[in-house]
């Protein structure tokens, strides 16, 4: 009697438990190189995701930044932490896809540094130097306003094309003089250069935003399960704020950087604030006119943005994040 008992408690435990479990919603997140989808993060070591019932994964760090992005638009994740520049870049139909909110932006993050034994102490000393940057990436596009606005141009610099981890090696080797650059690239080229370098910023440039992308029809298909997606990440941008030191020492191991590093960033650096601003057109058009001029996309004629945004899933959840004039 005791055995059948225990084996219909069982059976009655499992009938209830098994489509609970299934109620936990997959969904693939690829993330950045940076710390600016530090939200994200949290959310998923955190377990706010599951608390929205979604199962979320996100990538490991062999697919972050470019590669994250490409692994989205190749279908093998189903969502994507990506900044405007890899937006605009892409030659995806936009009409599949959307931006539900801009996680994280800052004005400070890109910092120009420069060997100061080649001759650099001065904005105006890079002149006929050679900078380091990967080709078509937001460094590119931003040293191109840096040099503008500091009364230069691409012109009387030489852009050395190469990878971000190649960065370091380039202006050790001297194959470099300079990087404009954020991040590990920078901190590793401070360790070999020891006193050796001098970094130039300016906050009123351009303002580095980054986004969160998804396919249309998923918003379409799950919007429940894509508000509770916003809920998790507006927790974990609350769980940054409230629990500063212990988030910066989960970024610091997810992404592999030097914890003193990260907390600079994370402090100094980055503004964690899940929103849709009117400021989101200024900033993809700026960088959509940049890629047409220097043919950077095939495209001849630019892409009408205010068609990539949802932002009825973040103004149901909190109004006042979305200031979008319509």
């Amino acid at each position: 009697m005791k055995t059948f008992i225990s084996a219909f408690f069982f059976t009655v435990v499992s009938f209830y438990c098994q489509p609970a479990m299934a109620e936990h919603f997959p969904l693939t997140i690829s993330t950045s190189w940076g710390a600016m989808d530090a939200a994200v993060i949290i959310a998923q070591e955190k377990g706010f995701f599951k608390e929205q019932r979604i199962k979320a994964t996100t990538t490991a760090m062999s697919i972050r930044g470019t590669r994250g992005f490409q692994a989205y638009v190749q279908g093998k994740a189903d969502a994507t932490c990506t900044t405007s520049l890899h937006i605009v870049r892409s030659n995806f139909d936009p009409s599949l896809h959307v931006i539900i909110g801009t996680l994280s932006y800052t004005d400070n993050q890109m910092k120009l540094l420069a060997k100061k034994s080649a001759g650099i102490t001065r904005v105006s000393d890079l002149k006929g130097k050679k900078i380091a940057v990967p080709r078509a990436g937001f460094a590119h596009f931003y040293l191109e306003k840096f040099l503008l606005f500091n009364g230069l141009t691409l012109n009387d610099v030489e852009a050395v094309f190469v990878s971000k981890k190649k960065i370091p090696g380039s202006i050790e080797s001297g194959l470099a003089h300079a990087t404009m650059q954020h991040g590990v690239p920078i901190a590793e080229t401070k360790k070999i250069l020891g006193k050796d370098y001098v970094i130039f910023q300016n906050p009123a440039i351009h303002r580095k935003s980054q986004h969160f992308l998804v396919p249309r029809k998923w918003v379409a298909q799950h919007r429940e399960q894509a508000k509770g997606l916003l809920r998790a990440i507006l927790k974990g941008e609350e769980f940054i704020k409230t629990h500063t030191e212990e988030s910066i020492e989960i970024l610091a191991k997810a992404k592999k950087y030097d914890i003193r590093d990260m907390a600079h960033t994370v402090l100094h650096e980055m503004d964690y604030y899940l929103s849709l601003k009117q400021s989101i057109f200024t900033n993809l058009e700026g960088i959509e006119q940049w890629a047409l001029d220097n043919n950077i996309v095939e495209r001849k004629t630019p892409r009408n943005y205010f068609e990539m945004i949802d932002y009825s899933l973040l103004e149901e959840i909190d109004p006042k994040r979305v200031t979008i004039i319509r």
